[in-house]
């Protein structure tokens, strides 16, 4: 099996997406869109992943455009998996708003360890197979999806009441699953300002808690992907 990989920064690579695919003898074909690229026809892939990133589903940036193509193409014929600025991209992709996550006049982040609630939908969907709920996540983003016509709400927080949805075999998650203890290392020292502008955190006890989680973090990823790719 091929799988394509949209990656938009080098930091935000696929973590145990790799390892999961290494093991299971999956290429994926990764998109470094930071660089010169060129955008593969998805029919010749079995699935399409879409990492998060920095920018916003809003915002111009230079491989927008061509990500929402190649989307939109895809959709109906081939699985896809969207994780935070992925799952935004599809949301963006489906004619739905993306926006800062703004409550009561103030800036909402979700960055750390948290639980989110599977809906009724989301514990029947085959992608949250033998998942459980609530479900512990990583999340990292302030910016939000509205629910796209015609797709199904998975899972919410208090926080956030779109945390994840499915549209026919599209799937996006505001959260991560595919985050290492060393890539969100990484991610604090990178994100330092952001992460603490509107946002109380403690990164020690972050750190501590990516460690104690690397285990959970990993067999959760590696359900989902037995369930996306149809194990």
């Amino acid at each position: 099996m091929k799988l394509l990989v949209l990656q938009h920064v080098s930091h935000e690579h696929p973590g145990y997406i790799s390892q999961y695919a290494h093991e299971k003898e999956i290429i994926l074909d990764i998109v470094e869109l930071w660089k010169p690229y060129t955008i593969p026809n998805t029919s010749k892939y079995g699935g399409l992943i879409i990492m998060g990133g920095p920018m916003g589903a809003y915002e111009n940036y230079p491989s927008r455009d061509d990500e929402i193509h190649t989307i939109k193409n895809a959709l109906g014929n081939i699985p896809i998996l969207g994780f935070c600025l992925g799952s935004q991209l599809l949301a963006y992709a489906l004619g739905t708003d993306v926006h800062p996550n703004i409550q009561d006049g103030k800036k909402i982040k979700e960055v750390g360890y948290f639980q989110v609630d599977l809906t009724k939908d989301g514990k029947k969907s085959k992608i949250l197979k033998n998942l459980p709920s609530p479900l512990k996540v990583l999340q990292w983003h302030g910016d939000v999806f509205d629910l796209p016509k015609d797709a199904t709400l998975l899972a919410s927080s208090p926080l956030c009441l779109n945390q994840a949805f499915s549209y026919k075999n599209a799937y996006g998650f505001l959260f991560h699953f595919e985050f290492t203890p060393d890539m969100i290392s990484g991610q604090i020292e990178i994100d330092k300002k952001w992460i603490h502008e509107d946002n109380e955190i403690n990164e020690k006890f972050l750190l501590n808690e990516a460690k104690e989680y690397a285990k959970l973090m990993k067999t959760q990823c590696y359900q989902l992907l037995d369930n996306f790719i149809g194990k």
